[in-house]
């Protein structure tokens, strides 16, 4: 539990953040912490929030701290989502800093996590952040294997996974279907 001021901070750092006011965020969140009792979940939010803004603000070294502080308060809760998140963050962090293998490991992580919980759309989202690296990278092999990672995790019957697989398959259909690329050419 955390103090009604707290939360009410807090909300208004989010808001700050939104409108990409980062240093009043800054402000607002560590205010927020201040108000925010030790070994509640708000304070991990927090910190986790903290560490966003950070990273927005490219002072990684703090951002990796307010993470560390997050992770930390998430795992004595034993908030699992709430880990996942945190390494999403941190894998942002990694990142931003250029630090690509890193993030991706990072990534991953948090979307095994978030699958374990039961947040697949929000691992989706994860698994397309590893996709973008893996295509910046040029490695597109990887890059659409991440992306089908994530679709197979979707629940079976979900209108996004049938959109998704479909999306998928358009690639394919351009390359030629996995049947006819076995088969010589005709004009040969």
């Amino acid at each position: 539990m955390s103090s009604p001021l707290a939360k009410k901070l807090h909300k208004e750092g989010v808001a700050l953040f939104r409108k990409g006011k980062l240093d009043a965020a800054l402000q607002k969140f560590n205010n927020a912490l201040q108000e925010a009792e030790g070994g509640s979940r708000s304070m991990a939010e927090i910190y986790n929030d903290l560490g966003v803004v950070h990273t927005q603000l490219e002072d990684y070294s703090a951002a990796h701290q307010a993470l560390d502080e997050a992770m930390d308060k998430f795992t004595a809760l034993e908030d699992k989502k709430g880990q996942a998140q945190t390494l999403g963050n941190r894998a942002a962090v990694y990142e931003a800093e250029g630090l690509v293998d890193q993030a991706v490991s990072a990534y991953k992580e948090s979307a095994t996590m978030l699958e374990e919980v039961g947040e697949n759309d929000m691992a989706m989202y994860v698994w397309q952040a590893v996709s973008r690296l893996r295509m910046k990278q040029g490695q597109y092999i990887a890059a659409i294997g991440a992306y089908e990672e994530g679709v197979e995790n979707m629940p079976k019957r979900s209108f996004k996974r049938k959109v998704l697989e479909q999306i998928l398959k358009a690639p394919g259909s351009l390359l030629g279907s996995p049947g006819k690329r076995d088969e010589p050419d005709q004009d040969e």
